[in-house]
């Protein structure tokens, strides 16, 4: 390269900044296809309802300082990685994720990089000789950028491990996952250690909260805290001894609180309800006695939170319990034949506009009060002929009458209900 004419050097570093500049404007589609490819690749990156909106974060922040770097001619092996990434990193390292995965995310992403960069390049019309110094010069340049990032999140991985060795925040952790493991496992010295009574009725949490945006880029913060008041707030509000909460993620937590008797559903959403601070969701499941209870209200809430993220405005703050998304969370595993299934069942009838969803309430209604057309219009606050029109122009739109296959136009409306234009 050394040898290339000066022309030729000076047009290979003019495509170059070019395609840094397209990356950097395409930066959130580039992100999403680099944390797509390590959720796919990578499974100890994908645990929880937020990872794929974290990971991007992460990719997106770390090519914003790698090209950024290089427009300004910093040295690239000394640019320090960006927080975000640093925050991942820092919670890979209290999950007990081993250092392989973070070596593989790293060099994974560098190919993928390295792909778009060698594919912009090949698209920019230049002539063999500049294709071949910028593609060179670009190598060189991510090159001495990973091999540099990846010494610093190792050393970052080894300082955070040594950090929380024994803390209490691992302590709790290692508890967590006894409990979750199906093992048989001693409750008495696990409810000592963890400070936590695993004999009672549980109640499981799933908390998360979207990411706060600085000058158009997601910012590092730390909802834990938030998180841990919140469960504290319930607990107390239930009477309850202290919860157990741990970091699932940089925004996500898991929690559950210990209860003698079962509280009310009205009761413990109200607890939630009132606890919550602004842009912080909860999933919660149903209330359960044991080791036993403990697991399958954890999984209830994990499904309920799932169901959540799917739903309009999730990252904005929800309360989501599973008995109200039951039916919802076993059917919308697989959203392409979810939306199928609705389409097929409710034809026009899923068509997002404010007369349709109208006409959508009114049936949904109307079934469930088995097509008695005056209770239907008392809980709607309508006319019974009211119903009598809608329910007519909800047959016409559906394409059948309404008494035939009943049960999935129940299922269908839950799910145009519950996941909005997931499945419109």
């Amino acid at each position: 390269m050394r040898d290339a004419p000066p022309a030729t050097l000076a047009a290979a570093d003019r495509a170059l900044q070019a395609v840094a500049e397209q990356i950097l404007a395409d930066a959130d589609t580039v992100a999403a296809r680099i944390a797509d490819m390590l959720l796919r690749d990578i499974p100890e990156v994908n645990v929880d309802p937020l990872s794929a909106e974290e990971t991007r974060r992460s990719a997106r922040a770390t090519l914003v300082t790698l090209l950024s770097g290089w427009r300004r001619g910093a040295p690239l092996q000394q640019l320090a990685p960006p927080p975000e990434l640093l925050f991942q990193v820092g919670l890979m390292a209290r999950d007990g994720i081993p250092l392989g995965p973070l070596l593989r995310i790293c060099h994974l992403s560098h190919g993928e990089f390295a792909d778009e960069w060698d594919a912009r390049l090949a698209a920019a019309g230049l002539s063999p000789e500049v294709l071949a110094v910028a593609m060179r010069r670009g190598h060189q340049l991510t090159f001495a950028w990973f091999d540099g990032l990846t010494e610093r999140l190792t050393e970052a991985y080894e300082a955070e491990l040594e950090r929380v060795a024994r803390t209490p925040e691992r302590v709790r952790r290692e508890a967590v996952e006894a409990a979750l493991s199906g093992k048989t496992v001693d409750l008495d010295a696990l409810s000592r250690t963890a400070g936590y009574e695993f004999r009672r009725r549980h109640i499981g949490l799933v908390l998360w909260q979207g990411a706060p945006v600085s000058d158009g880029v997601p910012a590092v913060t730390d909802p834990q805290p938030a998180f841990a008041g919140l469960a504290r707030a319930v607990a107390d509000a239930l009477v309850a001894a202290p919860p157990l909460v741990v970091s699932a993620a940089s925004g996500v937590a898991w929690g559950w609180i210990a209860v003698r008797e079962a509280p009310s559903a009205d009761a413990l959403r109200d607890a939630i309800e009132a606890a919550r601070p602004g842009g912080v969701s909860v999933a919660y499941g149903d209330p359960a006695p044991g080791l036993p209870g403990f697991r399958a209200t954890h999984d209830d809430a994990l499904a309920a939170s799932r169901v959540a993220m799917l739903q309009p405005g999730a990252a904005a703050g929800a309360v989501v319990g599973f008995d109200a998304v039951e039916l919802t969370a076993l059917v919308a595993g697989d959203l392409v034949r979810a939306r199928r299934f609705v389409l097929r069942q409710l034809g026009a009838l899923a068509a997002e506009d404010e007369e349709t969803a109208r006409l959508r309430t009114t049936l949904r209604v109307f079934l469930e009060e088995h097509a008695n057309r005056t209770a239907t219009a008392k809980r709607l606050g309508v006319h019974p002929n009211t119903v009598t029109n809608r329910a007519q122009a909800c047959e016409a739109l559906i394409g059948r009458p309404m008494r035939v296959r009943p049960v999935e136009l129940q299922v269908a409306l839950a799910l145009r209900e519950q996941l909005g234009e997931q499945v419109a």
